[in-house]
């Protein structure tokens, strides 16, 4: 188990981080598994650095498994390094692998030898679950770990690709008592602005369980220890000088210096680092020079068989080059199947060094190896070289496999990469070579859609598929325009964009309604039922969701329909017969996981959990949704349409029944979580955070605008924890501002201005201005005027916002008598037209048990309302019964803002911390500066320094060192 070249370049100063990594892997032992992130320029010494670490590790009776990322250009090898790592194994200790394939059968895929290109590629239907694989590779490595400790290293991670830096990810927020050291390198001045690494290095480096090391360049003294050490002649004073002054403390370039100087070179070492790598080829032979070129065209590493087919020359010859460069310490043979170079500084410096016409000639004596079979290779590798070479009908058909095999292993991003890279080279594939699969580039443009929508891109995909449609010829056959208007409606759906989903799938009808019977003629039959359902026609819907099932028993599928029969169970539900809707969604879901129809089986377990979450449920609303939920993850469509709305209906369901914990669990984020989805779920982490106090919520809910067009849930969800924290602040205006920016939004999207959220808002506004009315007595009638405006608009919302025939959710009901309530306190404050008190009191009453379904948040704070109006009508024991009933929530909860209501919360102290206050106090107790705070955070410096100011008040001290001080002493940190 172990991947560990022989280094003889010495290992000069690094005892500190030395000492850092093998702390990490004696933790393993131990069994406290932990991470490290090893980060340095190019050529500090990383690689130097690890290989003793690994010599350390088998000291200390642990095996080593080591995996590379290779730099691929747009797009590559998905899981890359894992492959490695588990190809290794199987070629090494295939009884190792034989049993870990037994216990984790997904582990399969990841074997080279079913990811080569002689491989026969996975079907569609029996695509890997990504979470299946995630947990496979962590059972995996657990499993190994019980006979015998193990370090994994992943190197050079600046070049992984999407999934393995979220593979990555996982394991790291898995690690616990396993034995098992994981240690990722990476060029830290790699790492602009932009690169996709930035991310998940901040989220990584904020579990408990990971540590930092850079290696910074050596010093004066180490980098002179360095040079004599590599010296076998002692140089001029001045010389040395001019060497250390040059290097920079960088080993390599000091260990590349010293070498030139060794070979006579000293007053013409050429000053431009390239030429100063090149200079180790110069005494070299023709054959050794040439051999060199072709390793490096091949990356920094090739296996001997690759070698062999493409660099030309008779096996004495190619070993005689290999023996040269090996001796020249130019390459380092690690394995006995491979080469590499032994820094991959050296490598690029050779192939920038290759004329334009060698390295298009090199690429395509790779291309023509790979694509005769005659060496071993990955999709993934031909279509760079294919690209490379400007062999562009091979490039496309590598692209459309290698897309391929990244969705069959989960790895939907960087399927979506391949493809998108393949329909950029469609329109330029020549015709002199028959293809190896002929490919339809309609179906290339839906393949492409629908991976962007299981990466959460659905945007991307709308503007994929609209612009397929209008660069279709006015001729172009009516069904190819089918194949690409149906998931153009689908995903239109799913983003809110009603309209536009009902026009495509409209045409999409029309165009194949003279068609005989067909899977696809059902599938848009089906999509029209559910788009129709959507826009409130239930009578529509449900004649062409059984005309839908008609046309696929009339084809012979009838499982092709699965979605039509969904549909007809929400037609039930809606129609006040939810029972019969949960039998039909049960029955739906067990067919569609049968019949391998994913889409359908997310589809109808989200709906189950939704229909019991709107009749008030929770429980077993909550049991639904975590299924669905982790269905979703198996079936590799957390991120698509039903997988992600389960979770996050899952985040709400916990906040609403009280469990908050869980609720932030469900909904936290990490470095594999998309950006859009990201951003939804943060929406329901305000919710709690908001509620426990935290009023930077409001801010960082405005922050997230530039989202709300993609996902109207997630301004309807953030809205009231901003709210209600702007009116902590005492900023009402900005309240009402925000909730007049989010009405418009909806209306706009819903295309009504009685959409359900309404009701909800106009409660939200009618609390501000009882807020209000406290303090601007002067301004009572004009707030009872707008009071009135907003109440009408919320009885009117709940008689149009329904169709015919359809019952309002127990939810909607609730808030209702709320929006009622308010408007009685509204009154009641300003003795306009105010209620008696049996009236006030009984409005809070109905309100109180209204919300008693299970909300247990708005449930207390009805209690604290309901408590005044009682003690105001002189109901004193009853009115501290209410009280006393909202505090023991508050304090159950931890809502510090209930409880300074209700009276009970010591509000000095640490006690008063917000979780993201005791966050930010953990980091600057570290030192960090707010910019710094701010960047880790993905908070505004602004937002920091409230925070900081906060903290200081609270804890009682004046400064930053005071505050730290007082942390560390009371035990807060």
């Amino acid at each position: 188990m172990d991947d560990v070249p022989w280094n003889s370049t010495p290992l000069v100063g690094r005892s500190t981080e030395m000492a850092a990594l093998l702390s990490a892997v004696d933790d393993a032992k131990t069994r406290r598994a932990g991470a490290v992130l090893l980060s340095g320029d190019a050529g500090v010494g990383k690689t130097r650095l690890l290989d003793e670490v690994a010599t350390g590790a088998h000291e200390r009776g642990f095996g080593v498994l080591v995996g590379h990322c290779t730099d691929f250009g747009d797009a590559g090898l998905p899981y890359q390094p894992f492959s490695e790592i588990f190809g290794r194994l199987a070629g090494d200790r295939p009884d190792l692998v034989e049993g870990v394939l037994t216990n984790f059968p997904a582990i399969g895929r990841l074997l080279p030898a079913h990811r080569l290109l002689g491989a026969q590629p996975a079907p569609q239907e029996v695509q890997l679950d990504r979470a299946a694989l995630f947990d496979a590779v962590l059972g995996a490595f657990t499993a190994l770990s019980t006979s015998e400790p193990i370090v994994v290293i992943i190197e050079d991670a600046h070049w992984a690709d999407d999934s393995t830096r979220d593979l990555i990810g996982f394991l790291i927020t898995r690690l616990t008592s396993q034995r098992l050291a994981l240690v990722v390198s990476y060029r830290s001045d790699d790492l602009h602005r932009r690169h996709p690494l930035r991310r998940p290095i901040a989220e990584w480096s904020r579990n408990p369980r990971v540590r930092r090391v850079n290696l910074l360049p050596l010093d004066a003294d180490e980098s002179r220890a360095l040079l004599h050490s590599l010296l076998t002649t002692p140089l001029p004073a001045i010389e040395e000088r001019r060497i250390l002054e040059r290097a920079g403390g960088n080993a390599f370039f000091t260990e590349e210096l010293a070498a030139a100087a060794s070979m006579g070179d000293r007053d013409g070492v050429p000053p431009d680092l390239a030429d100063l790598l090149l200079v180790r080829l110069d005494p070299l032979s023709d054959g050794a020079r040439q051999v060199a070129r072709v390793i490096a065209v091949a990356g920094r590493r090739v296996p001997h068989t690759l070698l062999t087919g493409v660099a030309g020359l008779p096996d004495r010859e190619l070993d005689e080059a290999l023996r040269e460069l090996i001796d020249a310490h130019i390459i380092d043979v690690p394995t006995s199947d491979r080469y590499y170079f032994r820094h991959a500084l050296l490598a690029e410096a050779v192939y920038d060094d290759l004329l334009p016409g060698e390295r298009v000639r090199l690429h395509a004596s790779y291309v023509q190896a790979l694509k005769d079979l005659t060496v071993a290779g990955t999709a993934a590798e031909l279509a760079g070289h294919a690209t490379r070479s400007h062999n562009l009908p091979v490039a496309f058909e590598a692209r459309v496999r290698a897309g391929e095999e990244a969705i069959s292993v989960g790895a939907p991003q960087d399927a979506l990469k391949h493809y998108e890279l393949a329909l950029e080279l469609f329109p330029n594939r020549a015709p002199d070579h028959a293809p190896d699969r002929a490919v339809d580039k309609t179906w290339l443009i839906v393949q492409t859609a629908t991976a962007a929508t299981l990466s959460s891109q659905h945007l991307r995909a709308v503007k994929i598929l609209r612009k397929a449609l209008a660069d279709l010829p006015p001729d172009a056959p009516k069904l190819e325009r089918a194949q690409l208007l149906l998931p153009l409606a689908d995903i239109a759906l799913v983003i809110d964009q009603d309209q536009e989903s009902h026009e495509a799938i409209s045409q999409a009808l029309k165009l194949v309604n003279d068609e005989p019977a067909s899977v696809f003629k059902a599938q848009v039959a089906s999509l029209y039922a559910r788009v129709s359902d959507a826009l409130g026609r239930p009578m529509e819907a449900e004649r062409w969701a059984h005309r839908a099932l008609e046309i696929a028993r009339e084809a012979g599928q009838e499982s092709a329909a699965s979605d039509a029969g969904i549909t007809l169970a929400q037609l039930r539900r809606r129609a006040g017969d939810p029972e019969t809707a949960v039998k039909q969604l049960e029955e739906a879901a067990i067919r569609a996981q049968l019949t391998g129809d994913p889409a359908a089986e997310v589809r109808s377990r989200f709906l189950l959990g939704s229909t019991r979450y709107e009749q008030g449920d929770l429980l077993n609303a909550r049991t639904a949704l975590s299924f669905a939920t982790k269905r979703a993850g198996e079936l590799g469509r957390q991120w698509a349409a039903y997988g992600f709305d389960a979770r996050r209906l899952l985040a709400l369901t916990e906040f609403t029944l009280g469990e908050w914990d869980e609720a932030s669990a469900t909904a936290r984020t990490d470095a594999m979580t998309p950006a859009a989805a990201a951003a939804a779920l943060r929406a329901v982490e305000f919710s709690v955070r908001g509620a426990r106090g935290d009023t930077a919520v409001a801010e960082e809910f405005e922050l997230s605008r530039k989202w709300w067009d993609l996902d109207i849930m997630l301004p309807i969800i953030g809205l009231q924890p901003a709210v209600d924290a702007y009116r902590v602040l005492d900023k009402p205006a900005e309240a009402e501002r925000l909730i007049a920016d989010v009405s418009t939004l909806c209306s706009d999207v819903f295309q009504t201005e009685w959409f359900l959220a309404r009701i909800r808002f106009s409660t939200l506004g009618l609390q501000l201005l009882c807020h209000r009315a406290a303090g601007e007595p002067s301004a009572a009638a004009d707030l009872v005027a707008r009071g009135a405006e907003l109440v009408s608009a919320g009885q009117a919302t709940a008689e149009k916002g329904l169709p015919p025939g359809r019952l309002m959710g127990v939810e909607g009901l609730a808030w209702l008598a709320r929006l009622e309530s308010e408007w009685e306190r509204l009154r009641w404050l300003t003795g306009i037209d105010a209620p008696t008190p049996d009236e006030h009191v009984a409005a809070w009453r109905r309100t109180t048990d209204a919300f008693g379904y299970g909300y247990v948040f708005e449930q207390a704070w009805s209690r604290i309302r309901l408590s005044a109006a009682l003690r105001a009508a002189g109901r004193v024991a009853e009115a501290n019964e209410q009280t006393a009933l909202a505090a023991e929530t508050g304090r159950e909860l931890g809502a510090r803002p209930l409880l300074e209501e209700a009276g009970g919360v010591d509000t000095s102290g640490a006690s008063a911390l917000t979780s993201r206050e005791t966050e930010v106090l953990r980091l600057l107790a570290e030192g960090r500066t707010n910019r710094q705070l701010a960047r880790e955070l993905y908070i505004s410096e602004k937002t920091v320094s409230v925070h900081v100011s906060n903290i200081l008040a609270k804890l009682g001290v004046r400064s930053r060192t005071e505050a730290a001080a007082v942390a560390r002493r009371d035990g807060l940190l």
